[in-house]
């Protein structure tokens, strides 16, 4: 497969390496795979129904499988190697959306971004990097990029990135052809729940919650550490709500400065600040009727908290600059990693923001609460790690499967998939063995006894009730000391089968067959 080098597309740059480029278009561009030729080139232009997009990375191994994911949707696709030939190929060609990589050989990501704003100010570019940095996300984003991904992000990702971009085109995602057209009684899919892999108690309570959570409309607050799958359980409740027809558009809170990230969210007017050249809508307006996942909710600024609440108690937004405020009909779903309880008494967050959003709280176990999920979840990554490298017939070795279930995961489910696609690119004949999983896995995955497992509850009782005691029975006092939410001490309490002072008499002989609730 071939692509223009540097050589074969001369540009031209202004006084220190900026302003206009121009291409030269009377070099032809090296033939290319017929499957990644320009939609016209493969006579296929079905009078602009289907969405053109046009992929820029100088990695075929992650170029070919992002465009297949995106033909497999009924798109339209068009590759390059280099922001020099895919600038050539965009003057030819009219592409709805544009994925960049930032980190370009030659001439890069942002500066490939501001050719085609000035080419084709309609055409909505996404930036992907593998070196995911805010100062790189705001630059994107202030030279008119719509959204950004940070490699490695899987196909669902993707998928909803480039749907957000088209929606603000006025056009639709695709389908697949195995997808039916929908329609307006069909009922939530099936497998909404089909990509949260786990058969735990404590996966399967927060599941079971999920579901009910779906059926209405109320805030919900995801919590857990990083890693456990809060955007993954953010869309499952989208894919089984009344808005699954709608877009779902997913945020990262930390990843904006409090200007940008009100921009981001409630749009802005023309001349609102420098760079601001056009009217823009915000992600709330555009996914009008759907949902809006906001992830990291705790890095929000304080002020722009307080005008999420406005958003919450009216249902009103005001774009940037605007004098103006505009009706949307918005799901909101939250989550973090940290305690937000704990963030509210230090000052760092709203406590009125805070009860607007935890209508409904859901927690995510961590890894290491749920070890019994480990085998299923390896061998789901495992298996797609097969597909992506040709290698049906891949396996664990056993002694391998021992440190995968004694680590304690600190990144949780996203670390444990990483350490999988580390041990099947490392493996021999497809199977991954002790020595193939990542250094940290082999030195500290130590299996521990039986015994170990079985007073590790009572060593955890005897300590809550000696910080209970120690305190008075004030479980604010004991939740901080703990370094946990006062959410997490009541659910260990109850598991526990502890209600109040007498209790402590039955420390040592184990969780009791009775449950409290909340008083």
């Amino acid at each position: 497969m071939q692509f223009c080098t540097r050589s074969d597309v001369h540009g031209m740059r202004g006084p220190g390496g900026k302003g206009r480029v121009d291409f030269d278009l009377k070099r032809p561009v090296p033939d290319r795979d017929p499957r990644e030729r320009k939609p016209s080139e493969l006579g296929e232009d079905k009078e602009g129904s289907v969405p053109r997009i046009l992929v820029v990375d100088d990695q075929s191994r992650f170029r070919k499988p992002v465009a297949n994911a995106l033909r497999s949707r009924g798109h339209e696709v068009a590759v390059a190697g280099t922001a020099e030939e895919g600038g050539l190929i965009a003057q030819e060609e009219d592409f709805d959306v544009v994925l960049t990589d930032v980190r370009l050989p030659g001439m890069d990501g942002i500066e490939l971004l501001e050719t085609l704003k000035r080419q084709s100010p309609d055409t909505e570019v996404i930036v992907m990097t593998g070196f995911g940095t805010i100062e790189d996300a705001v630059a994107a984003m202030q030279r008119g990029a719509h959204n950004y991904l940070s490699k490695p992000f899987d196909s669902q990702a993707l998928q909803e990135a480039v749907d957000a971009a088209l929606a603000r085109r006025g056009l639709h995602g695709g389908r697949t052809e195995a997808e039916p057209e929908p329609t307006e009684s069909a009922e939530p899919e099936e497998d909404s729940f089909g990509a949260i892999i786990g058969q735990s108690r404590p996966i399967r309570d927060a599941l079971e919650l999920v579901r009910k959570v779906a059926a209405t409309d109320s805030t919900a607050l995801i919590t857990g550490e990083t890693g456990t799958g809060k955007e993954l359980i953010g869309r499952a409740i989208h894919q089984a709500s009344r808005r699954r027809k709608r877009i779902f558009c997913a945020v990262n809170s930390a990843t904006f400065p409090e200007t940008l990230l009100e921009s981001e969210l409630f749009g802005h007017c023309r001349g609102a600040f420098t760079g601001a050249s056009a009217n823009k809508k915000g992600l709330f307006e555009h996914a009008s009727g759907g949902t809006v996942f906001l992830d990291e909710l705790a890095e929000m600024p304080l002020p722009m908290q307080a005008k999420l609440l406005r958003f919450l108690q009216t249902g009103e937004i005001r774009p940037v600059g605007s004098e103006h405020t505009r009706r949307v009909d918005v799901r909101l779903v939250t989550a973090t990693n940290k305690d937000l309880e704990r963030e509210v008494e230090e000052g760092r967050f709203r406590e009125d923001l805070y009860y607007r959003l935890a209508v409904i709280p859901i927690h995510l176990p961590p890894l290491r609460e749920r070890t019994e999920d480990i085998p299923l979840l390896a061998d789901y990554f495992l298996k797609r790690q097969a597909a992506c490298l040709g290698n049906p017939t891949a396996a664990i070795e056993p002694e391998a499967m021992d440190l995968l279930q004694s680590y304690g995961w600190p990144g949780n489910v996203r670390e444990l998939e990483h350490s999988i696609e580390c041990g099947a690119a490392l493996g021999s004949d497809g199977r991954i063995g002790p020595q193939d999983l990542p250094a940290r896995v082999r030195e500290r995955g130590v299996k521990p006894q039986v015994a170990d497992l079985e007073s590790l509850e009572v060593v955890e009782r005897v300590h809550i009730l000696n910080t209970l005691e120690k305190v008075g029975w004030n479980r604010k006092k004991a939740a901080r000391i703990l370094k946990i939410s006062t959410t997490t001490l009541w659910r260990r309490l109850k598991e526990f089968g502890i209600d109040g002072p007498v209790a402590r008499r039955s420390a040592d002989e184990g969780p009791a067959a009775s449950t409290c609730e909340p008083g």
